[in-house]
């Protein structure tokens, strides 16, 4: 191997120096741009939260209407259930008084009738019009 001289060793140093200056002034370049990268990405990110975040609460916020709606719906058809199931108990009520009455009504007529009809006789074969009378019954009023 060479020997080399101080001089040119200085020389080769004060290059490499120069050149480990032009490396770190990169670096430290490179450094700002990516410090100016991470805070530009950190704002991005943070705007992006916070429409993700109104959003998200504009999404809630029509959930819980179309949820008030619903139940408000649900309470206006448990009331007509309840309207419903009154009138068609009114309705059933009214229909079995009606039946009640004509039954009664045709059982106070058929006893009426059958107790007429104790009253009545039966046609004789033997008139005295010679057969041809007009009445099917003889009513006996007593």
């Amino acid at each position: 191997m060479t020997d080399l001289s101080r001089e040119e060793l200085r020389a080769h140093l004060s290059a490499v120096e120069a050149q480990v200056r032009a490396a770190l002034r990169i670096i430290a370049a490179e450094s700002k741009s990516v410090q100016q990268a991470h805070g530009a990405l950190r704002a991005d990110l943070s705007a992006a939260l916070i429409r993700l975040q109104s959003e998200m609460n504009e999404g809630q916020s029509e959930i819980q209407t179309k949820l008030d709606r619903s139940l408000a719906e649900i309470d206006a058809l448990h009331r007509n259930r309840k309207l419903t199931t009154a009138i068609l108990t009114v309705l059933v009520l009214v229909f079995g008084i009606t039946v009640g009455i004509l039954a009664g009504g045709s059982w106070f007529f058929l006893q009426q009738s059958s107790g007429n009809a104790s009253a009545m006789v039966a046609p004789t074969t033997s008139s005295p019009n010679g057969g041809d009378s007009d009445q099917g019954f003889i009513v006996n009023s007593q």
